[in-house]
């Protein structure tokens, strides 16, 4: 056996998880008013720019960017020579500027403009100074910003106005990350009210990242002035604890609760106690954990209750006999947070009575929240409650078979959150609910159609997805109005599909696949691109530092926490110069990186012959399949439900998962799968010459190839069965996006052709033992890997065949992770790893996937023995094809996403396309297969092609290889370097993006 742990693929966050509830309300400090941006026009690219002030001056976002294309500063008035000089020595230490030359801006005013040079990269920006309105001004920042940055001037200076305000959801982002940098760079505690604040709205618009980026920043804020471990740093961590929880994060939520546990019951707030169970029953319920939820719930509502005014009795409310209140009742603050948190506790009760499915008890609990909310005047955001409560009364009437009134429902939802938080997460959501319910109610297509595409529009604008289950009903209200031939309704159904595909393995290929598609037109605007990551990823390791040593500190020990609040700022100006580089040097970059692939993008880079087909497969009821091919778009329904194509997928992977074909192929399941997905569009695929598959679900954890598409001789066996595999190659994309993203970021430019890692040395027990000192079974576990006795073959065999030069491979001893590290990796175009792969959820002492390398002689511990996800994040690649021939590097059974977390990591580090394996794969048909690929790909065929051959080889050729089980545990993951006969046409394909 290749591996005796598999790297499991990360799952996605669970559709039915419960929406979180809004945060307490923190009084003073208004985020509406900070958040709100104003439209100034475009910048010099005719990308719309925004200003956002930030004290006396504002910062200018541009385009896409979150990160600020240019920065206004109000400075006392004086001359534009003496301000000149003024903002060149001020900006010395980041760039170098020519001398100033004189101008005029806002129709008159003196000014001096300068021509810089950034420090890092050399890139070209502007420094601009002028006198206007009795202040003196100065503005830097990317070249193309100076026309919006002369407009901001304006508008700080009340000579001009702006054009406009924007959605208060399109600053949040900005706002978070510009108040976190003036947190940790200025410690200016003033801001902490305004970050808690935005927080709050930023989870209530469900931009959990955003709110987290908040949250964190107040955080560290408060512990700055009142000390790691003071019982009131308790309000900003439970919060950040929440939105952690809400990513799917949860063992770093649960470090976080049992940190803020102990605080509650010290803490000033008199609700504290109350906000920890209600946040650890909403952290149960993400965590699908019924049971805890309710009775975390419950615990709350108690604690709650006894802060509620007289008359409003947990009790009478509950049973419908609450009486209306005066205004004056629920004036004092703490009262009424009280009653926002038992009319949250109540309706998040009801989302979980709902999933576990008991209906009524969620019916009476939703009804229960509906009265409190509705006899409890004065209720700050009474708006958002309201608009929350509706929400889930509707779901719970849906769920009882009541679809005109859970309609009702939702169209007063989505009206609330249309008023509260406009074009938000939350209103996109509910229009998808409402579109469902009208679905239900018989309701014409046109209102349905429009529902649908308000929605889609929203969460586009947000780049945001959501999941099958939402998304579905309109999916299938577009392809049935299309009836199989309006190609616009078609397309519009497509698309929408693939907002129940986004992810982070996609987000990581796209903005792979712009950085190297850039490289190819300038390298060095990929490095800029590369620069910009790996400053972002140094900013998150010291946020997770900083919360390791603020746990310590609060406990007595620890490293000083203001020295990564130090570094932490650092970091941050780090990233943002980083970021303004990335906008001089490639200014699409951000507009690259989409989620979803419009089908004409799709058609500009398939090839002659080549079809792309996407399955959208809801968890209950019947999907979709699209296919792409020749300009045109068809849709099939699929045969089968979510839950009964999981049924098949299960008994298929049984027949195979033991690597060595010793049980019978499960040929009937095969066959049904295939039936089930490709019978209703079996005309565009007649003649397909090769397929892109982007699979959903449970079909994520197969390779395609393997499926059967003709009826079979008999349920099981192999014998005389027609597998798709042999009629076309086949590989694999995670999402349509990644397809266009991958293909158009053209082949490798490496001179090299193969480098290889592999065959490492066992860790020795000790070694092993002192990597884990806490837990002796994970010693035991690493140090009993046994040695790949074929890896060496495979790897050395490969090299040869692909014309490698005899030192381009580390066998052995010279297979350590500072060797991988060290290697120039981005000159070759085939990198292969041929060892032990490692998951988390085996090995349960590993915080991420590892593939495992020779330990060092003499070292302390196995730590350099272990390659994780995170360090392949720092290698560079440009890499046409990178194998990992370790057992389930695919991601297996347990499939959330079409990767794991190393071949996510590979993917981000420079990849096109890998060669992963869905299952424990003998060493013999891995060595073979492998060599043979290898061997294929250099005579010239497409890589999809020379696995495919490979496969087939063993499957026709060698004595006992033809159970699939054997050969078709490989996959290709991207679509591949290409044929040299479809080169010229891959080149052109590349170069339309």
């Amino acid at each position: 056996m290749r591996a005796a742990l598999a790297v499991p693929a990360l799952a996605l966050l669970a559709a039915g998880c419960v929406s979180p509830p809004p945060e307490a309300f923190v009084p003073g400090g208004s985020a509406a008013t900070a958040a709100t941006a104003v439209a100034i026009g475009a910048n010099a690219r005719g990308e719309p720019c925004r200003m956002l002030r930030s004290g006396g001056g504002a910062e200018v976002f541009c385009g896409e960017w979150t990160a600020p294309s240019a920065r206004i500063r109000r400075v006392p008035a004086a001359p534009a020579p003496a301000l000149a000089a003024q903002a060149q020595a001020a900006q010395a230490g980041r760039m170098a500027c020519e001398a100033p030359a004189p101008t005029t801006v806002l129709g008159g005013q003196p000014a001096a403009l300068m021509t810089c040079r950034r420090h890092a990269g050399g890139w070209p920006a502007f420094s601009l100074v002028t006198a206007a309105g009795g202040q003196g001004w100065e503005a830097d920042g990317v070249l193309a910003a100076l026309p919006a940055a002369e407009r901001a001037i304006g508008i700080l200076a009340g000579l001009a106005s702006p054009e406009g305000a924007m959605p208060r959801s399109a600053a949040m982002d900005m706002l978070a990350a510009r108040l976190a940098r003036e947190s940790f760079g200025a410690n200016d505690l003033a801001r902490y009210e305004q970050l808690m604040t935005l927080g709050r709205e930023a989870n209530q618009a469900e931009r959990f990242v955003t709110a987290e980026t908040a949250y964190r920043a107040a955080l560290a804020a408060q512990e700055r002035m009142l000390g790691a471990g003071a019982p009131d740093t308790f309000g900003p961590m439970l919060r950040l604890a929440l939105q952690l929880s809400n990513q799917g994060r949860h063992p770093e939520a649960e470090a976080l609760f049992a940190r803020a546990a102990p605080l509650a019951a010290r803490a000033s707030d008199p609700l504290a106690r109350a906000q920890l169970a209600h946040y650890r029953g909403l952290h149960e319920a993400n965590r699908r954990r019924a049971a805890p939820s309710l009775a975390a719930l419950a615990e709350a509502e108690a604690l709650y209750a006894a802060e509620m005014p007289p008359g409003l009795g947990a009790g009478q409310a509950g049973a419908g006999r609450a009486l209306p209140l005066d205004a004056s009742a629920l004036v004092e603050p703490l009262a009424a947070r009280a009653v926002v948190g038992v009319v949250e506790v109540r309706r998040n009760r009801a989302a979980v009575l709902r999933a576990e499915g008991r209906i009524p008890e969620a019916e009476a609990a939703a009804a229960s929240a509906a009265r409190l909310a509705a006899v409890a005047p004065g209720l700050p955001g009474a708006d958002l409650i309201a608009a929350r409560v509706a929400r889930t009364s509707g779901a719970a009437a849906e769920s009882a078979g009541a679809p005109a009134r859970a309609r009702a429902e939702f169209g007063r939802s989505a009206a609330r959150f249309a008023s509260g938080t406009p074009r938000s997460r939350p209103y996109a959501d509910t229009r998808l609910l409402e579109a469902a319910a009208a679905i239900e109610a018989g309701a014409p297509a046109s209102a349905i159609l429009a529902g649908c595409r308000q929605a889609v529009a929203v969460l586009r604008e947000l780049r945001e997805g959501t999941s099958a289950r939402a998304i579905a009903p309109c999916v299938d209200a577009l392809a049935r109005s299309a009836g199989g031939t309006d190609q616009a309704l078609l397309a519009e159904a497509f698309e929408a599909a693939q907002l129940a595909q986004g992810s982070v393995t996609t987000t990581q290929i796209a903005r792979a696949a712009a950085r190297l598609g850039e490289s190819a037109r300038n390298p060095a605007a990929a490095a800029a691109i590369r620069a910009r990551d790996e400053a972002g990823r140094r900013l998150a390791a010291l946020y997770r530092a900083r919360d390791e040593a603020s746990a310590a500190a609060g406990r007595g020990a620890g490293p000083g926490v203001a020295e990564l609040d130090r570094q932490i700022a650092e970091a941050q100006d780090a990233l943002t110069e980083a970021d303004q580089a990335t906008q001089t040097a490639a200014p699409g970059f951000a507009q690259l990186v989409q989620s979803v692939a419009a089908a004409p993008d799709v058609f500009a880079v398939l090839l002659p012959g080549e079809a792309l087909v996407s399955a959208f497969l809801p968890p209950e009821g019947q999907g979709w399949t699209f296919v792409l091919r020749d300009g045109r778009i068809a849709a099939g329904r699929i045969g089968v439900t979510g839950a009964q194509m999981d049924a098949l997928v299960q008994r298929l992977r049984a027949s195979l998962e033991d690597g060595n074909g010793e049980k019978p192929f499960a040929a009937g399941a095969a066959h049904d799968i295939h039936r089930a997905l490709f019978a209703g569009v079996a005309a565009p695929l007649a003649d397909a010459q090769r397929l892109m598959v982007v699979p959903a679900g449970q079909l994520l954890s197969i390779p395609f190839g393997v499926l059967v598409d003709a009826p079979p001789p008999a349920a099981t066996g192999h014998e005389g069965v027609s597998f798709l595999l042999a009629r076309m190659p086949v590989a694999h994309v995670p999402a349509p996006s990644s397809f266009v993203a991958l293909r158009r970021a053209g082949p490798s430019r490496a001179s090299q052709p193969w480098f290889g890692f592999g065959a490492p040395l066992p860790v020795p027990l000790s070694q092993a033992q002192r990597t884990f000192p806490a837990a002796a079974q994970c010693g035991r576990l690493l140090a009993g890997l046994p040695a790949l006795a074929t890896a060496s073959l495979e790897l050395q065999a490969s090299g040869q065949l692909m014309g490698a030069r005899p030192g381009d491979v580390r066998i052995g001893r010279a297979f350590t992770a500072p060797a991988v590290r060290q290697a120039s990796l981005r000159d070759f175009r085939v990198v292969h790893f041929a060892t032990h792969g490692l998951l988390p959820g085996e090995l349960s002492c590993l915080q991420e996937a590892a593939i495992v390398a020779s330990p060092t002689p003499g070292a302390a511990d196995a730590a350099n023995a272990l390659l994780t996800a995170g360090t392949l994040l720092d290698v560079e690649l440009d890499a046409d094809v990178v194998v990992l021939s370790a057992c389930n590097s695919g991601g297996g059974a347990a499939a959330g996403e079409s990767l794991s977390g190393l071949a996510r990591s590979i993917f981000f580090a420079g990849a096109r396309s890998l060669m992963v394996t869905h299952w424990y794969v003998n060493d013999a048909a891995a060595t073979r297969i492998v060599a043979l690929s290898m061997r294929n790909l250099q005579q010239g065929q497409g890589m999809a092609e020379a696995m495919r051959n490979a496969q087939l080889d063993l499957a026709r050729n060698v004595p006992g290889g033809s159970h699939p089980a054997l050969w078709a545990a490989f996959a290709l993951v991207g679509p591949g370097p290409t044929g040299r006969a479809s080169q010229a046409v891959a080149a052109a394909a590349a170069g339309g993006g």
